[in-house]
């Protein structure tokens, strides 16, 4: 009796989908399967190469060329109608650049929409790659077809590649169908400027790029700006589609801005970072991620503008440079923000652990005295990273429930999800959450619901907190 194969039967489409959840290497491997599967992996609409897929044991720099140099001769035809994905994630130099601009080349002749380098660096202290988009036009190869130059690229993704203030704006003026542009470690951007409209772009994220001293960018469709960085001048042209926007500075202690900006025009918006850049699009905002630290004072913070549209703000304390009064800066701005953000719907709190002192308690009270006595009608979701179960901690989430009327869910957790690179740092001892768990379960409104993200478990009104605090760590 012969044995079905059922998996086989599938549509191609089906089978893609499970083939997208595979590496590449897996992917590729399939090809061994039966003649069914033989070519399937061709058709995947993205094909990235990741180092550690391909070599994880071998770091020298003829092993990497080996790995990645002879790929682009494979079934490049069967491809030229389907990639709409190409990516290199490989710890590539300034030493690789005629390999790299291959790559590159290869994605603009098959038509790719998005194509992502991420030449992570292993190697400190050597020169980076340079990229220079526009010079793959000039590689002399015959079965790269490049005529078409980036008329199909939507999607740009470069980290630790160097960019220059002048790659920039040309790649951008190449690249008229772009519609996001993700820049995440580059060294070499200084004055970003774009000064004529790019009217496909509606998405920019600039990370990390440590001597950026001015954004001046022109995109009139743009929906999404993220910047984290160095405190800098950024000025956004017209955008009147702006719905969301994350703003959080690295240099806390500079808190001066000169007088004027690199227009030679004065600020007349104020000092706060955020509000100061965006003050133009405040009542357009709908999502707004931003680090207390971006404010110059504590007393500062209560002079939140009106952001009428706002529904889904984030708060983040990453200043620990200011000690505890970092964390109650935060506190703060949250009972200003209830005050000017009348429709608020969800609103993320992520914060670090700091000792508990009375003068602290105190300060806290006092700050919070405010949204005691301004119900929020609208506020229903909230969630609470880095909860220490400390005193402060407790205090001001049960201050939530005292100001936020109509609460539906409350997520708590100890592990801190304001920064990728602290995403499993728990704060607190396991014994002290618990107990403090039990507390907000006491005081917990009748209609919200208690999610102890830690336990993977929800701790409703009227239910037994023993046995859910008991799957606690």
């Amino acid at each position: 009796m012969s044995l079905e194969d059922k998996i086989g039967a599938l549509p191609d489409d089906i089978l893609l989908t499970i083939l997208s959840l595979l590496t590449f290497k897996e992917a590729v491997a399939t090809s061994i399967l039966s003649q069914r599967w033989r070519y399937l992996w061709t058709c995947l609409p993205s094909l990235n190469f990741r180092y550690e897929e391909v070599a994880p044991h071998n770091d020298d720099e003829g092993n990497k060329k080996r790995c990645h140099r002879p790929i682009l001769g494979v079934h490049i035809d069967r491809y030229i109608q389907m990639l709409q994905e190409f990516g290199i994630h490989f710890p590539l130099l300034g030493s690789s650049k005629g390999d790299i601009d291959l790559w590159v080349a290869f994605a603009i002749a098959i038509g790719s929409y998005s194509l992502p380098l991420d030449l992570f660096d292993k190697t400190k202290g050597l020169e980076p790659y340079l990229v220079q988009l526009d010079c793959v036009f000039s590689i002399p190869t015959s079965s790269l077809n490049v005529q078409n130059r980036f008329k199909s690229l939507r999607e740009l993704r470069l980290k630790f590649g160097d960019v220059t203030d002048e790659q920039f704006d040309t790649n951008l003026s190449s690249c008229i169908s772009l519609e996001c542009l993700h820049l995440l470690e580059s060294s070499r951007l200084v004055n970003v400027k774009h000064c004529l409209p790019h009217m496909k772009l509606n998405y920019l994220e600039i990370y990390n790029c440590s001597d950026l001293e001015n954004i001046e960018i022109f995109a009139p469709n743009l929906v999404s700006f993220k910047y984290r960085g160095p405190r800098i001048y950024i000025f956004v042209k017209d955008a009147k589609q702006l719905v969301n926007v994350v703003c959080t500075c690295l240099n806390f202690g500079v808190d001066e801005y000169p007088a004027k900006n690199t227009l030679g025009l004065p600020y007349t918006q104020g000092k706060h970072f955020v509000f100061g850049q965006f003050g133009d699009y405040l009542s357009q905002l709908e999502y707004l991620i931003m680090d207390v630290g971006s404010f110059e004072g504590i007393r500062g913070s209560n002079k939140v503008p009106l952001l009428c549209n706002l529904k889904h703000p984030t708060l983040s304390c990453l200043n620990a440079s200011r000690g505890p009064f970092g964390m109650l800066r935060c506190y703060q701005l949250v009972a200003s923000l209830a005050k000017a953000s009348p429709f608020l719907h969800r609103l993320k709190l992520h914060t670090y652990l700091y000792p508990t002192l009375a003068y602290m308690i105190w300060f806290l009270q006092f700050s919070l005295y405010s949204t005691e006595n301004s119900p929020h009608k609208y506020l229903k979701e909230v969630l609470v990273s880095g909860f220490s179960g400390n005193k402060l901690s407790t205090d001001f989430v049960m201050s939530i429930f005292d100001f936020v009327i109509e609460l539906e869910k409350i997520e708590i957790t100890s592990v801190y999800l304001g920064d990728v690179a602290n995403s499993l740092v728990k704060q607190g001892k396991a014994d002290v959450v618990r107990k403090s768990i039990g507390l907000l379960h006491q005081r917990l409104p009748a209609k919200a619901q208690l999610y102890f993200l830690d336990d993977q478990f929800f701790i409703k009104s009227g239910s037994y907190v023993d046995t859910c605090l008991s799957r606690a760590f």
